[in-house]
């Protein structure tokens, strides 16, 4: 039962941590690119191109549509646009200190089931014998 206990975080874990690098990538390549777009244009905004690691799960009519959408809330927020790229100094960090926590609450919800598997067989190899 232990193993299975330690398998069941060991995938957690990496899972967990899969979507803490995947959303640390994505913040960072995004603040960047934004960033880097300054004024809002429709042209600047079209000539951001898929990231190579997105490239095998997205299609062209759905990155286009990304890109439209994308125009029209960067227009509402133009004057934010050039500080963008230091959120990525602080957000990224943030988002591995999340991971951390998390990590370590996991770990502690496994060594909680694995203390409640010992106790409970601890309580039930101990009967009394029948006289």
């Amino acid at each position: 039962m232990k193993i299975i206990v330690w398998g069941v975080f060991a995938l957690i874990a990496v899972s967990w941590t899969s979507g803490a690098a995947l959303l640390a990538q994505l913040a960072q390549w995004s603040a960047h690119a934004l960033a880097g777009v300054g004024g809002v244009s429709t042209g600047a905004i079209a000539a951001i191109a898929v990231p190579p690691w997105l490239a095998p799960w997205i299609d062209t009519a759905t990155w286009t549509a990304w890109q439209h959408a994308l125009g029209a809330a960067l227009s509402s927020l133009s004057a934010l646009l050039p500080s963008l790229g230091d959120v990525a100094g602080w957000l990224i960090p943030l988002i591995w200190i999340a991971w951390g926590v998390g990590l370590i609450v996991l770990l502690g919800l496994t060594l909680t089931g694995i203390w409640m598997i010992r106790r409970v067989k601890s309580t039930t190899s101990i009967r009394p014998q029948s006289v």
